[in-house]
């Protein structure tokens, strides 16, 4: 989830880039209620599915989710794997 959301933060940062660009009259405050707004609705989409992964890995014999989520939202394995290790767990392969 924490790759998500990283995800869906570049996408806002990425689509208020191209709005002040294309509206570059816009007052600071303007832009800044934009932004905020836009995350809200980020944050919002982002809530159910986020309960719902935390829920469902919690259940035994849980398919891995992390991995579910990644592949469905096209997102860094290597980031998900690094968020989804217990703490102290090194990386497969590593010594």
């Amino acid at each position: 989830m924490v790759a998500l959301r990283s995800m869906a933060t570049s996408v806002v940062d990425a689509e208020m880039t191209r709005l002040e660009s294309r509206l570059p009259e816009l007052d600071d405050a303007v832009r800044a209620e934009i932004r905020q707004t836009v995350r809200r609705v980020a944050d919002k989409l982002l809530h159910e599915p986020t309960v719902r992964v935390k829920q469902l890995a919690d259940e035994q014999g849980a398919v891995s989710y992390a991995a579910a989520l990644a592949e469905l939202f096209a997102l860094d394995p290597e980031a998900v794997d690094a968020v989804t290790r217990p703490i102290g767990v090194p990386e497969e392969g590593s010594s």
